[in-house]
C-alpha cells in the first residue's frame, strides 16, 4: 500500500518549534501532521483499535465523509448550562496551541470528536458512568475518507521540558501503527464459512438474549395520558416521551457487526459510535442537528412519523395520511418554529421549503423540513458548538417550550437519557463541524469478564401533542425499538 509520510527532519523541526513554545509559555502545545494513504476501511479501523482507548466512528452515505479515530492527546469535559460554550473555548485554546507539520497545507487543523448528553445535569453512577455531560477528544490518530481521498492525521502532545527527538520517535511510532492498521484491514480477506446445514446438530442452542422493557406498556400509556392533561392545561405545547429496552447477553455484543448492519438497513442515515473502554454509544441517526462550513449552516426539522407499508400502494397511502394528519403536522410545525426562533437572530437569512418533505427509511417514514442559512458574521460568526447550544434540545427530542417540557420530563419520564437524543459529532478549531442527534441509538456495555454478562440499552421516544393517542405513541416507540433490536441480536 502506498503511503506518503512526512520526512523526519521536517517533522522534528515542527516538534522542536512546539517544544520551545511549550517551555516559553509553560503550557502544552500540539503538533499535527498528515500522511496520505491509498485506501482504508473505517469500520475495520474502529474495530481494530484498542478497546481501552477513546474510539470514534462516523460514516455517511455516498462517500460524503467517514472517520475513524483512536487515542486521546487532549480530553475536554464540561458540564452545566454553559457546557457548549466552555467546550468551544477549550477547543479554540488547543487549536491556537497546535502547530501544523508537513503535509497539512490544505488542512485547517485537527478535528475534535465526541458528544454531549441530552441534559446538562450530571448523572452520577448508573449505566452512563462512562459518558459525562460533555466530552470532546483530540484523537492521537484520525483516519479520514472523503470520496476517493484518504489520509491519516497523527497528533502529538508536547509538554514543557519534552525532548524533540523522543517526541518525534513517538509520533513516528503512532504513524506506523496507523499505517500498519490501515494496510492490515485494507488487504484483509474475509473468512468464509463452508459449513453445511448438516454440520449443525439438531437442537443445538443459538445465542441467548434476555429482553425486558424498562416499564410496562400500561405505565407508558399512562404517562402519555398525563402529558396530554398537562398540554390541555396549557403547561406546554409538546413533549417527547422516551422509554428503553434492556438486553442482556452472556458474552460480548459485536459492536462492529451491529454498526455494519445499521449501515445496511439505514443507508441514508449517519452511522456513528463513541467508545470509552468497553462502553459504546451507537446510533444510525436520521436527524442532523447542525452543519457549519464557513458562514453557511444547515439543519433539519424532523418530526411526525408513520410506519412503512407492505406494498408501494400501502406505503404511499400511509405517507399521504402522515402528510394530511393535523396531529403530525402540528408536531412538525412546532419543531420548525423552535429551530427558526433559535437561529434567525444570528442568521442573515434562513430558508427552507414551505411544505415538509417525506424522509423514508427502513420501517418508518418522517416529515422533514431542511433549513439552510448564512451567518450574519459569515465565517467569523458563532462556532458550530455555540450554534448547537442555541438549538439543543430541539422540540424534536425534548418539547416546546423547552424549559417547561424539560421540567416535566425530569419529573415524570423516569429515564436516565444520558447521551440518548444528545448531539454527537466533530469540529475543527475554526468552528466548523457537523453534529447529529443520537436517535435510533443504543448504549452497549460489554463485560470485561470471559464468562460475564453484557448489557445493551435501546432508546426510543414519541412526540406527544394535543390529539395524540397513547396507544399509537406506544406503537411508535415499539416500531423504533424493533429497528434496533433485530440487528443487535440477529436472532
Amino acid at each position: 500500500m502506498k503511503t506518503k509520510t512526512p520526512r523526519r527532519a521536517e517533522l522534528e523541526s515542527a516538534i522542536t518549534v512546539a517544544t520551545e513554545k511549550a517551555d516559553r509559555v509553560g503550557r502544552p502545545q500540539f503538533v499535527s501532521c498528515q500522511a496520505a494513504v491509498e485506501g482504508g476501511d473505517p469500520l475495520a479501523l474502529f474495530e481494530g483499535a484498542s478497546s481501552g482507548a477513546h474510539r470514534f466512528y462516523w460514516s455517511q452515505p455516498a462517500g460524503e465523509l467517514a472517520l475513524a479515530s483512536w487515542g486521546a492527546e487532549a480530553t475536554i469535559e464540561t458540564k452545566g448550562p454553559g457546557r457548549f460554550a466552555e467546550a468551544w473555548r477549550a477547543v479554540a485554546d488547543i487549536g491556537a496551541a497546535t502547530h501544523l507539520g508537513p503535509g497539512t497545507a490544505d488542512w485547517a487543523g485537527p478535528l475534535f470528536v465526541g458528544g454531549f448528553a441530552f441534559s446538562d445535569q450530571p448523572q452520577v453512577g448508573g449505566v452512563w458512568h462512562a459518558f459525562p455531560t460533555a466530552r470532546l477528544v483530540l484523537p492521537r490518530v484520525l483516519f479520514k475518507m472523503q470520496g476517493d481521498s484518504c489520509a491519516l492525521w497523527v497528533t502529538q502532545r508536547v509538554a514543557p521540558g519534552g525532548s524533540p527527538g523522543e517526541l518525534t520517535d513517538r509520533w513516528e511510532s503512532s504513524l506506523l501503527e496507523g499505517v500498519e492498521q490501515v494496510a492490515r484491514v485494507w488487504h484483509r480477506v474475509p473468512e468464509v464459512s463452508m459449513a453445511s446445514e448438516a454440520s449443525f446438530h439438531e437442537g443445538e442452542p443459538g445465542e441467548e438474549y434476555a429482553v425486558v422493557a424498562d416499564r410496562a406498556h400500561d405505565v407508558y400509556r399512562g404517562q402519555v395520558a398525563a402529558a396530554l392533561r398537562a398540554i390541555a392545561a396549557g403547561d406546554f405545547e409538546k413533549v417527547v416521551l422516551a422509554r428503553a429496552l434492556d438486553v442482556r447477553h452472556p458474552g460480548r455484543f459485536d459492536v462492529e457487526a451491529f454498526l455494519d448492519s445499521l449501515q445496511g438497513i439505514y443507508p441514508h442515515c449517519t452511522t456513528l459510535a463513541v467508545s470509552h473502554g468497553d462502553d459504546t454509544v451507537v446510533a444510525a441517526s436520521p436527524e442532523l442537528l447542525l452543519r457549519r462550513q464557513g458562514g453557511r449552516i444547515e439543519t433539519c426539522a424532523l418530526a411526525g412519523s408513520a410506519r412503512r407499508g407492505r406494498s408501494p400502494e400501502e406505503d404511499d397511502a400511509l405517507a399521504q395520511a402522515l402528510h394530511d394528519s393535523d396531529k403530525e403536522r402540528a408536531e412538525h410545525g412546532a419543531v420548525v418554529r423552535s429551530i427558526r426562533a433559535a437561529l434567525e437572530p444570528v442568521c442573515s437569512k434562513l430558508t427552507g421549503p414551505p411544505e415538509p418533505e417525506l424522509m423514508r427509511v427502513e420501517g418508518i417514514q418522517h416529515l422533514a423540513t431542511p433549513l439552510a442559512g448564512e451567518l450574519g458574521g459569515g465565517a467569523n460568526g458563532p462556532s458550530v458548538l455555540e450554534l448547537a447550544s442555541r438549538l439543543h434540545p430541539t422540540a424534536a427530542v425534548g418539547g416546546l417550550p423547552v424549559a417547561e417540557a424539560g421540567r416535566w420530563l425530569a419529573q415524570e419520564e423516569g429515564l436516565a437519557r444520558g447521551w440518548y437524543a444528545g448531539p454527537i459529532g466533530w469540529l475543527d478549531a475554526a468552528g466548523n463541524g457537523e453534529w447529529w442527534l443520537a436517535l435510533r441509538s443504543a448504549l452497549i456495555r460489554n463485560s470485561t469478564e470471559s464468562d460475564g454478562v453484557s448489557e445493551a440499552r435501546l432508546f426510543a421516544g414519541a412526540g406527544v401533542v394535543a390529539g395524540s393517542d397513547p396507544e399509537l405513541e406506544l406503537r411508535e416507540t415499539r416500531l423504533k425499538l424493533r429497528a434496533l433490536l433485530a440487528p443487535l441480536t440477529e436472532i
